[in-house]
């Protein structure tokens, strides 16, 4: 009984192995990379078109939860925009007050470095 059993199982793993064989060969690989690739482009761009159609028909609406997420999610968005905003104004002053507390004057450094350029020129 044992034989028999696993005499057939071997078979059958043997009939496995040369099929698997037969599939992963180099050739028959490139063939089905070839069109798997192209196949996929189109099954993907169908998708994204259903996905597209669906949204135009309203069919995936937002919650209410969701929307009130979104809401404080833009508030908080213009809230940080504008303490950006304001850090960079106080960090420009802060390096103008610096710069004349040092006795530099950026606009005398411009003019000296324009000077020194046009008498390099000439």
């Amino acid at each position: 009984m044992y034989n028999k059993v696993f005499g057939s199982s071997k078979k059958i793993i043997k009939t496995m192995i040369e099929i698997i064989q037969a599939i992963f060969q180099p050739k028959i690989i490139a063939i089905l990379m070839v069109f798997s690739i192209p196949l996929s482009a189109i099954i993907g761009g169908f998708y994204f078109n259903i996905q597209k159609l669906k949204l135009k028909q309203g069919g995936s609406k937002l919650s209410e939860e969701e929307v009130k997420l979104l809401k404080e999610t833009l508030s908080q968005n213009q809230q940080l925009t504008e303490r950006v905003s304001n850090l960079e104004t106080v960090i420009m002053n802060l390096d103008q007050e610096l710069t004349l507390l040092k006795g530099y004057d950026i606009d005398s450094i411009k003019v000296k470095e324009l000077a020194k350029n046009q008498a390099n020129k000439h």
